[in-house]
């Protein structure tokens, strides 16, 4: 889901986005849909979404 979202910022505004509270601050993400992944640390970098425990 937060792939898409990303992708989708791209489209829209020219760039990936650099962090998940800049995709919420944008309303590309709801807060509570970054809380569902609680105890994981999610990160962008040039693009991509990366998920570790």
């Amino acid at each position: 889901m937060v792939q898409g979202q990303v992708e989708a910022y791209r489209i829209d505004l020219g760039q990936y986005p650099t962090s998940i509270s800049e995709l919420e601050n944008k309303e590309y993400l709801k807060a509570s849909d970054s809380k569902t992944c609680e105890g994981k640390t999610i990160t962008i970098a040039d693009g991509k979404v990366d998920v570790s425990y």
